[in-house]
């Protein structure tokens, strides 16, 4: 079996950047994305002139299941997610799990590693998930030339403290089950900036997962759920949800 040192080395050597300075044409096997693209999928907007628009950056494709980054593994670069969703987990000293939160398309992972230039945090894929990754190398280089690219990141990785430590206040200040409404609330938010329907989709975690991340019990996401289907605010098959009164899923146990 590899040794940790090992697996981050061959994991490393998967990510090598590609810009069309160094090639113009890459192999028919291999899959990249245009600085554009990060740009359209993090949603970040300028008017600047920017001369490295042709550069590539490499994409890897995960499996259900498969971890994208792992707690302590040497900081290596920014990731955005492309299609798919992962969850971003801690485990504390006593073996507790705290889901942080839950990266869909457009999000950027790995910011919590330049702190101490390895990752905080484990981010495993709940579906088969593709991620365009943004090399350390490319941001913080003396020999950089790309500012635009660094601010860029900086931009996005803002943004995600700012949707996280939101997503924190919107649970706490609530009673257990008044959580879970609200999880749903914005995950229909999530999925409709998306471009996908805001009343029927399907939850990609698992209700363990929803108490993880909400700080409840299993057993109490069930009862929420419960609750929500008997007031006919929701339907439930499954993982899939119907939100049949929004005003009514917001205004749950105010």
């Amino acid at each position: 079996m590899l040794d940790f040192q090992t697996q981050a080395q061959a994991t490393a050597a998967l990510w090598q950047p590609r810009t069309s300075r160094r090639t113009s044409t890459p192999k028919s096997d291999e899959r990249y994305s245009t600085l554009q693209e990060l740009k359209t999928l993090l949603q970040y907007e300028d008017h600047q002139h920017n001369d490295n628009q042709g550069d590539l950056f490499r994409r890897r494709r995960l499996k259900e299941g498969q971890s994208a980054l792992m707690m302590g593994q040497p900081f290596d670069g920014l990731y955005v997610v492309r299609l798919g969703t992962l969850k971003s987990l801690i485990t504390n000293a006593d073996g507790g799990m705290h889901v942080l939160s839950f990266p869909m398309k457009g999000n950027l992972l790995g910011f919590d590693g330049i702190y101490k230039n390895s990752y905080m945090s484990d981010v495993v894929a709940l579906t088969d998930c593709d991620l365009i990754r943004i090399p350390a190398s490319e941001l913080f280089s003396s020999q950089r030339n790309n500012n635009h690219l660094e601010h860029m990141a900086y931009w996005a990785s803002s943004r995600e403290i700012t949707q996280e430590q939101m997503a924190y206040s919107l649970t706490r200040s609530v009673r257990s089950e008044a959580r879970v409404a609200r999880f749903l609330q914005s995950m229909s938010q999530r999925f409709a900036s998306l471009g996908y329907s805001p009343n029927r989709f399907i939850l990609p975690m698992t209700r363990r997962d929803i108490g993880h991340h909400l700080s409840v019990t299993v057993e109490t996401v069930s009862r929420a759920f419960s609750a929500l289907v008997q007031l006919g605010i929701i339907t439930v098959y499954f993982r899939e949800i119907n939100i049949l009164s929004h005003d009514a899923l917001c205004s749950f146990d105010k």
